[in-house]
């Protein structure tokens, strides 16, 4: 900021009669030194605080609040109206000269409470308890106004009584809700009486728990069963901006944790629109009541209705993205501009709007220090408003501040806009609420009959139905909100009639969670896409009926069919280590929701042709990866936590040498809807018999102690959750298999490889990949897997051996028959291409390195060509059949169907393979 004045002083007294008086006042209010440099941050708190604790006794405390109060007023004005402030610097001072005022006033009153009734103490932790004050509204949001009354809430953590000390005065203990009381009190009357000097604070305590009737202070128990049993929409709203400005940090962190999930909801809360409505709607009355049409604050396109907007998307969607959990109005508009729910444009605009109005609410209120919002009606005060905030005259003010407020009145409507309801709708409205017997009511719906009564009896089957029955009222008058809309949406004529059969699947499982149902009434898109990803795939049905929260995923077309590359899906499941820390539960319940979201996007895409079929196993296997890296380093830290570094390890040399091998469908890229995980755990470059050595002394074998690793593993992806379980995990291809060691060292592990393993073992290596580790254990294992597979072998020996392993599955796992073809284990399915690759890497690797570089059957079939081990169209024609079952591989899946197809199917491509098969494997 500039330390050259706009404005001169004599202006500043013009536009403000207050800061005449405090000149008068404080005379060295008009020395520049004074109010010229914007002070550092912290140093007001500190001064004030520091001058208020030296009060002697409650009357020198009035005085000083009061007088320091006045004193800073006057500088925080001069500074405003001089052009030096900006709007961020008044509003963030005015609420620091409050947190400086109030903490000050608490901590003497409570030290002196201390002496006269004994120090309070909590029953259960035996901990010295203390007060915290929480700052609602702007102040909570550190966006206080010039002349505003604050609102406050008294909490303390824990009931007990006072103990009795050498340094306390009093006979008798008294209980932790009566002290609290008392200074509740005693600090209320240290703000709010009026003496010769004024009065420092109007102070509001009625968004405390019952208000009025409630105690003044209460324990955070008190608060958290409240908010539970009793909370209101507009408390929810109100909460958003608290903030504990006086108290312990660490008890303020606490209580927040209690309350966070009443303000936020864990999914996206559509039910607050309706809530936030319906509060605009009793403020706009009592507004047209009190004739404050001019009211630049509660009226048309005032200051509340910006609020009102940024708290509506905070509401909705804080709970699912914490960067919308912000008090600051300015900072929120710029999240939702950066999540794309604001246009640039609109952001710019609204958050020019905010600057102008809060600086003229600010201009209104120093004009005498009132608490007032409108618009002033005597010529000469208007013309000096004008002046002080640029203008020459007030009708040019008058034109700019109009500008604004019907732009903010239009993104309002806009927000919070109801769709109008049409004729349809209307009919369909009084059909569902009918006994749905008359074929006759959906005569207007072009159906032949047998297809209407099919229609009817399936929404009779499902409002007969327990779950629909016993719905709350509000459920109920959701649920009725609801229907017409989406009845319209399934008759629409590309929807087959298993459309409305899955849908309703869907609204039967979220119908008590009907936050849902008014989402779904909210946003017509979300409506449209679950009716159609429902149409289309059986398998993504059944997700959204086990896994509701998915719903949140219909929001926004651009995410839902975009899932996210390989890179921001690992940087997202990590950041899941942050937000959940050590909580072992909660970590489990994220990574499960998060991983089920990622693979219902991939669905989507895929479905709805936004996704090549020949991509969906690569963000299928990259969303493994992501999941398997978060979860192995979440184990990771919780050993060294619980039993430190492992041997042979310190400080210096730490690195995670657990690696992840990836076999089969992991391994090769190529994972489907539903697939389980093939995977060997191994650790690198560490003795096993070292000894990892706890915090508490205890020690461990290297080799128990990545035991104990691979199983929490294990358990963190296969317990199963709320929100289900990760993966299905198969660690049977392990050396010596279910017999062997859950974890091996990797020197353990090559041996074995090297001197044990049978050939289908060797077979099974063909796709194996490092899918978590570090560089250097990574670059180790390529190492030795190259060694491994370009070992020169005996051909005829290993075509025997294959051909025999391949001929002991097809009869113990091959469902075909003379109707059906089973795409995996029929002759020239799936699983020849497979062996025939395996088998030709084995074979002949020493010779062609390249062939070992690859773990997809893809790129190694195309390495093989280059190789000219088949012959370029015996490859194409693989490739194209791979390619062609796997399409059908993740079709059968999204519909819940069997690996079965009619034995009619894919006639050529089976030919081609039997005919590969016949000459590579059988001579």
């Amino acid at each position: 900021m500039s330390s050259k004045m706009q404005y001169s002083l004599e202006q500043v007294q013009q536009w403000s009669p207050f800061v005449e008086q405090k000149i008068q006042r404080f005379p060295e209010l008009l020395e520049q030194a004074h109010w010229q440099e914007l002070w550092a941050e912290g140093e007001l708190y500190q001064r004030v605080y520091q001058q208020i604790m030296n009060a002697v006794d409650e009357e020198e405390l009035k005085t000083l609040l009061r007088q320091i109060r006045n004193w800073q007023m006057g500088r925080i004005a001069i500074r405003d109206l001089s052009g030096l402030a900006s709007l961020q610097e008044v509003m963030l001072t005015m609420s620091d000269l409050a947190d400086a005022l109030v903490t000050s006033a608490l901590d003497w009153h409570y030290e002196r409470l201390c002496l006269r009734y004994g120090t309070p103490y909590g029953r259960e932790s035996g901990l010295q308890q203390k007060m915290l004050v929480i700052g609602m509204g702007k102040l909570g949001g550190q966006e206080l106004n010039f002349s505003s009354d604050i609102d406050l809430i008294f909490a303390y953590p824990e009931g007990g009584e006072t103990r009795l000390d050498e340094y306390s005065n009093a006979k008798r203990t008294i209980t932790n809700d009566l002290f609290f009381t008392r200074l509740g009190q005693a600090l209320n009357k240290s703000l709010t009486e009026t003496t010769g000097d004024g009065f420092v604070y109007r102070v509001d305590m009625r968004l405390r728990p019952f208000g009025d009737a409630g105690p003044l202070a209460v324990t955070f128990a008190s608060l958290e069963h409240y908010y539970e049993l009793h909370g209101r929409a507009w408390e929810r709203y109100a909460l958003v901006k608290a903030r504990v400005m006086a108290g312990d940090a660490t008890d303020a962190k606490y209580m927040f944790d209690i309350l966070r999930p009443f303000i936020y909801r864990r999914y996206v809360d559509f039910s607050a629109m309706d809530s936030l409505r319906e509060l605009k709607q009793m403020i706009a009355a009592q507004v047209k009541k009190k004739g404050m049409k001019h009211n630049i604050k509660l009226g048309p396109g005032g200051i509340r209705e910006i609020e009102f907007i940024a708290q509506a998307f905070q509401l909705v969607h804080g709970g699912r993205d914490k960067t919308l959990q912000s008090r600051s109005l300015l900072t929120t508009l710029q999240v939702l501009e950066d999540n794309n729910f604001l246009e640039e444009e609109s952001h710019q605009d609204l958050r020019s709007a905010y600057v102008f109005l809060r600086r003229a609410e600010n201009r209104l209120q120093e004009w005498r220090d009132q608490q007032t919002h409108s618009l002033p009606s005597e010529p000469h005060q208007q013309l000096m408003l004008a002046n002080s905030m640029g203008f020459s005259e007030y009708s040019e003010f008058m034109v700019v501040l109009s500008k604004h407020l019907e732009f903010v009145q239009g993104q309002f409507n806009e927000v919070f806009a109801e769709d109008e309801v049409c004729e349809s709708q209307d009919r369909l409205s009084e059909l569902w609420l009918s006994d749905l017997e008359d074929v006759g009511d959906l005569s207007d719906q072009n159906l032949p009959v047998d297809k209407a009564a099919h229609f009817l009896k399936v929404l009779r089957d499902f409002k007969d139905s327990r779950t629909i029955k016993i719905l709350s009222r509000e459920g109920a008058l959701r649920l009725n909100a609801t229907m017409p809309l989406l009845m319209q949406e399934v008759l629409k004529p590309e929807y087959s009639e298993q459309s409305l059969t899955r849908v309703l699947s869907v609204i039967e499982a979220i119908a008590k969670r009907s936050v849902y149902l008014v989402m779904l009434k909210e946003n017509p898109e979300s409506l449209a896409h679950l009716v159609k990803l429902c149409d289309v795939s059986a398998w993504l049905t059944e997700m959204l009926v086990k896994y509701p929260a998915l719903l949140d995923q219909l929001l926004d077309e651009r995410t839902l069919y975009a899932p996210l590359e390989a890179s921001a899906l690992q940087h997202e499941a990590l950041a899941l280590l942050d937000s959940t820390g050590q909580d072992e539960e909660l970590f489990m319940n994220q990574i499960r929701e998060w991983r089920h979201a990622q693979v219902f996007k991939v669905a989507a895409a895929d479905i709805t042709g936004h996704l090549p079929v020949t991509k969906v196993s690569d963000y299928l296997t990259w969303i493994a990866e992501a999941v398997l890296n978060a979860t192995v380093e979440f184990a990771w830290q919780m050993m060294q936590e619980r039993s430190g570094l492992p041997g042979g390890m310190t400080e210096a040399n730490k690195r995670n040498p657990f690696m992840v091998l990836g076999y089969g469908k992991v391994g090769g890229i190529e994972l489907g809807y539903g697939s389980d995980l093939d995977i060997v755990f191994v650790y690198e470059g560490l003795n096993s018999s070292d000894q990892a050595v706890s915090l508490k002394g205890k020690s461990l074998d290297n080799a128990i102690y990545f035991v104990r690793m691979g199983q929490k593993i294990i358990s963190l992806m296969t317990t199963l959750m709320p929100s289900g379980v990760l993966y299905e995990v198969d660690t049977r291809l392990r050396p010596n298999g279910v017999s062997g060691m859950m974890v091996v060292d990797f020197e353990g592990y090559k041996n074995y490889l090297e001197n044990k393993a049978w050939t289908w073992e060797s077979q099974a290596f063909v796709r194996v990949r490092a899918v978590v580790g570090d560089a250097e254990s990574v670059a180790a294992f390529e190492v030795f897997k190259t060694q491994f597979l370009c070992k020169e072998r005996s051909i005829e020996s290993l075509r025997t051996e294959v051909v025999d392993m391949r001929l002991r599955m097809q009869n113990e796992l091959d469902k075909s028959n003379d109707e059906l073809f089973d795409l995996k284990q029929g002759r020239g399915g799936i699983v020849d291409i497979e062996f025939m690759v395996q088998f030709l890497v084995l074979a002949y690797a020493h010779q062609y390195p390249n062939l070992s570089v690859f773990s997809d059957n893809l790129r190694i079939l195309e390495a093989i060509a280059e190789a000219k081990l088949l012959s370029l169209q015996e490859v194409d024609g693989l490739l194209e059949a791979y390619k062609v079952y796997r399409s059908k591989y993740h079709r059968v899946a999204l519909q819940k169907e069997k690996y079965l197809v009619a034995s009619t199917c894919y006639q050529v491509q089976r030919e081609v393979v039997q005919s590969v098969w016949n000459k590579l494997m059988l001579g």
